[in-house]
């Protein structure tokens, strides 16, 4: 499997040992989750489903940044605590993705890590990579000379990129680890004891601490929005690197932006929007099929059009596991018998191949869709057809619905019932009087077998049923 790597700049072939392991920055809880948290968490959720499937085990970890400037504001703000701003918001994102159908994980929080912070901060400050001054702890960016490589950013870029120099800095480019703590701080009750002083930690180094505490160094993929590449994962990998010495991931994979009319999301622009309102409209399921849609690198637009597009798409693959899943329960209830050969188990090998190849070659998600959707037109075809015997459909089925899961979706599908002989007597005696022209008794039977929670189906090949949502 080929993905592209951000320290390297290239796609390249990912070596992996039979255990991966992942990190990917979570949420800053001081406010409800919107689209772009979504993409990420479902584009990593995918990726680790996909490495799932090829054999791997994953250990997956996203943290939560429950203390931080903004959750500290948030809490002022509203007389609270930060453990009470943060504790909401976590609990309404895992709410959220939890109808986008990701995984769960193991969930760090800074605030159960302080003991472990202070510690690296220390050693950092052993090294000669930090430096105390008047209470706050700041990283000394030019000790790293390897500073820049991930963003790619030059020294007067990252100049550039500095605002409201704090003039006890030994350099603008300089980072803070430790924050002495303010009156706001107190407020909110995010306040630590430390060697420094009460305060309470930096952004960036809560992710060199957590990760390297659950996963080890080296660890195998570090995951996130492209919009952490610089400061965050920047600074995290120089404090990584200064702690332990050696390059702390091998893979960093970043996911591009979801834009509403051709720009990012942000605050100011005043077009943010939140994954709980999507879901008012959507199918938790609909949205992850759209933000699939686009390859992860790539920007995605939102758009109702877009997601009214991706709920047809959606709807087509569902009805066509569906369709294939009636056929199978007809057979084998007994309402008729196919033993006609297709070319269904060749399509179903290619399909599985070509699901493969699209994946493998850095996660082209919605190449993988379009298979998908290939093989479903062919499958409907031979259905409507009706060139096909059980054992073609029942292995077609089961690729199609494994395929599908890897990307996330009919994860709460639930199989067509096989009916007893009462039941199929009942069916055919309906399409009897549907024949004869007796709709009253034919919806009678129909009637009965929806008080019994089945829906029957009248298709060109006969009646099917599923169950009654």
């Amino acid at each position: 499997m080929k993905l592209y790597n951000t320290l390297t700049k290239r796609k390249e072939e990912i070596i992996l040992d039979k255990t991966v392991r992942m990190y990917v920055c979570g949420i800053t809880a001081y406010d409800y989750s919107h689209l772009g948290h979504a993409r990420c968490a479902v584009i990593f959720d995918t990726l680790r489903r996909y490495l799932e499937y090829k054999g791997h085990n994953v250990r997956y970890v996203q943290n939560f940044t429950d203390v931080d400037d903004k959750i500290v504001k948030r809490a002022v703000n509203e007389g609270k605590s930060y453990k009470e701003i943060s504790d909401y918001f976590i609990s309404a994102y895992k709410e959220d993705i939890c109808k986008l159908n990701v995984k769960e994980s193991i969930n760090p929080r800074v605030s159960d890590n302080i003991d472990e912070i202070i510690k690296a901060i220390s050693i950092l400050i052993d090294k000669g990579y930090a430096y105390c001054v008047n209470g706050d702890v700041y990283f000394h960016v030019p000790s790293l000379k390897t500073y820049g490589k991930l963003s790619g950013m030059s020294l007067e870029d990252l100049n550039r990129h500095r605002i409201e120099p704090d003039p006890r800095k030994k350099d603008i480019k300089d980072f803070a680890l430790w924050k002495s703590a303010k009156k706001e701080d107190y407020s909110a009750k995010a306040v630590f004891d430390s060697p420094w002083g009460k305060g309470r930690p930096g952004w960036h180094i809560e992710c060199s601490v957590m990760s390297s505490k659950y996963l080890g160094i080296p660890f195998d993929i570090h995951g996130g929005g492209r919009d952490l590449i610089f400061p965050h994962h920047e600074n995290e990998r120089a404090q990584s690197l200064a702690l332990y010495g050696i390059e702390p991931v091998k893979y960093w994979i970043h996911n591009n932006f979801v834009r509403i009319n051709g720009e990012k999301m942000s605050k100011s622009l005043g077009n943010i929007v939140r994954i709980r309102d999507v879901l008012k409209k959507y199918d938790g399921e609909i949205l992850r099929y759209f933000l699939l849609s686009a390859h992860y690198g790539s920007p995605l637009d939102y758009s109702i059009d877009a997601m009214e597009k991706c709920k047809r798409a959606y709807e087509y693959l569902r009805n066509t596991i569906e369709t294939i899943d009636m056929e199978i329960a007809a057979i084998l209830s007994g309402l008729y018998s196919n033993n006609k050969k297709s070319n269904l188990s060749e399509l179903t090998s290619e399909l599985k191949q070509n699901f493969v190849k699209a994946m493998d070659d850095d996660l082209n998600t919605p190449l993988a869709l379009s298979v998908l959707h290939t093989f479903a037109n062919s499958v409907n075809k031979i259905i409507k057809s009706e060139n096909f015997n059980l054992s073609e459909l029942e292995s077609s089925f089961y690729v199609l619905k494994k395929l599908c899961s890897i990307l996330g979706l009919f994860e709460n599908y639930r199989r067509v019932p096989i009916l007893n002989r009462e039941l199929i007597e009942l069916i055919k005696e309906r399409e009897f009087y549907r024949k004869e022209k007796d709709f009253e008794k034919a919806d009678k039977i129909r009637n009965y077998l929806a008080e019994k929670g089945y829906k029957l189906i009248d298709t060109p090949r006969g009646t099917r049923w599923k169950i009654l949502n």
